[in-house]
């Protein structure tokens, strides 16, 4: 039986940047550019603080204000197609079997992010110990399983940590109920979100409290993550208890509150793909395929179209100019960081805007690829040199960078009739790319940027030899091999090509 603890709020954020403010006390000359920081703010079209809203726990399960579940929904007044119409996406899950380090709060407007090993389903720091005490053959075994389990959908699943900046679950298997605060027999805990758009999530299976079925529970808990509740059926991966289910299956099932409620929070969900259900049966196999597609390899890297403005360009301090890149891709799942690397404000060490909101400023959780990925606007900057680096990943690892720097000159005296505000070298930062940043791969084989995460290597393997991917494949884990699961020999892929039977689940694209 499954249970959570109680929802803990997050701290405040040290630096919470705001759009078309200065990022600095020090540099009012650099300025964060508008738009929608985060998922809610994007489908609700104004700002939205998560923070501000209590969560909804219900039994085994915890729904936030980013949970797109019905009561929060309605709280928040946005229609549940707001967040709920998109093509199918990739995703990555990191199997977390070496020992975690989980805390309660994220520092942030959120509840839970991987990428920070931070979720409210602890109320403390808890250090979770590796699975079976780091045994490989029992990692490479229940990893095994588990991919088993998630074959037929577009996820790919690694023990490597991705860098920080791509979107990604962690699964963390390992340690006891009691860590959590849980009574004996509890076997896992997660949050839930119901449209599958949170793709930060964290869940807990406890292998020693359950050490004979550790990857059903696993299966039962990442799928939480993605918007699956409980059901009926005890052959289906998500009844409510430990009694061998087999897979997710594809069929129609009344959803099981025999851990909760009474309340289910995915109606608007269940019900697409169950009508005569009307929001109270679940399709489990449908439902993930809706959320993720059917698994295909994908060995295409990101194509950063131009970036504005182009490299070498020469500004005047009298000059201002937006840093922009354009970014496309083959998937709709794209991760992409910018780093200001030189020529920083004196009261910042360092500066970036990325996706998964680890960074100084975040992109809104699936930005379409059309718009351009902007940076910040310099306003007349000091003399100097700056240099930055933009980069973009997808769900399989595969990767691109361009490194641009810029110089900035004394402006001499002005002579013309109205004076205005110039953008210096040609570079107007147009998103639609034009010539003023140049076309190009935007590769410069450098590895990613992991903001203090290990990174990349060993899950994006390409069989080009080309490491700008992330890096070489790793030597493996004690006999784990990194616990891969490939959807054919070769790179660690386990995704796409949306037209093979996945189907949209209605109108709304989601972006990268």
């Amino acid at each position: 039986m499954l249970h959570t603890l109680p929802f803990l709020l997050p701290a405040l954020l040290s630096i919470e940047v705001e759009p078309g403010q200065a990022i600095s006390a020090s540099a009012p000359w650099a300025v964060a550019p508008e738009g929608p920081r985060s998922y809610l703010e994007r489908v609700s079209g104004r700002r939205i603080d998560p923070r501000t809203v209590p969560p909804i726990r219900d039994g085994t399960l915890v729904f936030d204000a980013e949970s797109m579940a019905v009561e929060m929904l309605s709280a928040l007044d946005i229609p549940p197609e707001a967040g709920f119409d998109f093509d199918p996406t990739p995703g990555v899950l990191y199997v977390a079997m070496d020992g975690v380090q989980v805390t309660p709060l994220c520092g942030g407007p959120q509840s839970a992010n991987a990428a920070l090993n931070c979720s409210p389903l602890v109320d403390g720091v808890v250090n979770f110990p590796p699975l079976a005490g780091g045994n490989p053959q029992v990692k490479a075994s229940v990893f095994q399983k588990l991919g088993n389990y998630y074959a037929p959908f577009n996820l790919v699943l690694s023990t490597n940590r991705p860098p920080d900046w791509l979107p990604y679950t962690m699964s963390v298997v390992g340690g006891s109920s009691q860590l959590a605060g849980q009574g004996g027999g509890v076997c896992g805990i997660a949050n839930v979100a119901c449209d599958g758009a949170k793709r930060n999530h964290v869940s807990l299976s406890f292998s020693d409290s359950c050490p004979g079925d550790v990857a059903e529970v696993a299966a039962q808990e990442t799928a939480h993550n993605w918007g699956l509740e409980h059901t009926d059926v005890q052959q289906d991966l998500m009844y409510p208890y430990v009694a061998g289910g087999s897979s997710f299956r594809d069929q129609c099932m009344g959803i099981s509150h025999a851990t909760g409620s009474g309340v289910t929070q995915c109606t608007y969900v269940h019900e697409a793909y169950c009508p005569a259900g009307q929001g109270e049966e679940q399709n489990s196999h449908a439902e993930l395929m809706g959320v993720f597609g059917p698994r295909d390899a994908d060995t295409e890297k990101p194509q950063i179209l131009s970036v504005s403005p182009a490299d070498g360009t020469e500004l005047t301090t009298a000059d201002t100019v937006l840093l922009v890149a354009n970014i496309m891709d083959n998937s709709n799942f794209i991760g992409v960081n910018w780093t200001w690397l030189e020529g920083l404000p004196p009261d910042l060490d360092g500066y970036r805007r990325c996706t998964n909101e680890v960074c100084d400023d975040g992109y809104g959780a699936w930005k379409p690829q059309s718009e351009p990925y902007d940076f910040l606007t310099l306003k007349k900057p000091p003399v100097g040199t700056y240099k930055f680096k933009v980069e973009a990943m997808d769900a399989y690892g595969n990767h691109a960078a361009q490194t641009i720097t810029i110089r900035v000159v004394e402006a001499g005296p002005d002579t013309s009739d109205s004076a205005a505000d110039s953008t210096g070298g040609g570079s107007t930062g147009d998103p639609s790319g034009g010539e003023s940043g140049g076309a190009t791969t935007g590769d410069d084989s450098s590895t990613p940027t992991s903001g203090g995460n290990s990174g990349i290597t060993g899950i994006t393997s390409n069989s080009g030899g080309d490491d700008s991917s992330g890096g070489s494949e790793a030597d493996g884990d004690d006999g784990c091999n990194s616990c891969r699961v490939d959807a054919r020999p070769g790179p660690w892929a386990l995704l796409l090509l949306f037209g093979l039977g996945a189907g949209r689940r209605r109108g709304w694209r989601r972006g990268g």
